[in-house]
């Protein structure tokens, strides 16, 4: 899933070069080793591309993989699961594959109740709560791919 140097280098200088900002090279590092996990080459020039379009800000490593991937962030794909769940139960068919995340939102919100048999007034609070959850999970596991950040020594000011 990785994307060449050249590649890396030609996107992010437009990028440094749209905001004026110049990060040192471990930051630059940071971004590739996580950019480079988790983009295609054509996702990362695709997110580049958005990001200079769209953003007021410089993107963050999850803002590029969300423009990438087209995921739209961690809240949207929590409700996306939530609204899976619920065409799932209407349909009659099984709501959450066993020992997936969703599963184990669901017995978490619902205390372990089928969720076809939990009260239709009830519904909002469960969404509320498993929206809220799932996004959490989906940033821990983001922060969890991250590399680790090197010990930078900060000079000291005051002696």
């Amino acid at each position: 899933m990785s994307f060449s140097d050249a590649q890396f280098a030609a996107a992010w200088t437009i990028l440094e070069d749209r905001w004026a900002r110049k990060h040192n090279a471990q930051t630059v590092k940071i971004y590739r080793d996580i950019l480079s996990a988790e983009l295609t080459a054509e996702q990362f020039t695709a997110a580049c591309r958005a990001a200079f379009r769209l953003d007021t800000f410089f993107p963050s490593p999850q803002r590029l993989i969300d423009l990438g991937t087209g995921s739209q962030g961690f809240n949207l794909q929590a409700i996306a699961a939530w609204d899976t769940c619920m065409d799932r139960m209407r349909r009659g068919e099984q709501i959450t594959e066993p020992g997936s995340l969703e599963r184990r939102l669901l017995n978490s919100v619902t205390h372990g109740q089928p969720l076809g048999l939990v009260e239709t007034r009830q519904l909002d609070f469960l969404k509320k709560e498993f929206v809220a959850r799932y996004t959490s999970e989906l940033a821990q596991q983001a922060v969890e791919r991250t590399p680790a950040l090197p010990g930078v020594e900060v000079p000291r000011v005051l002696q």
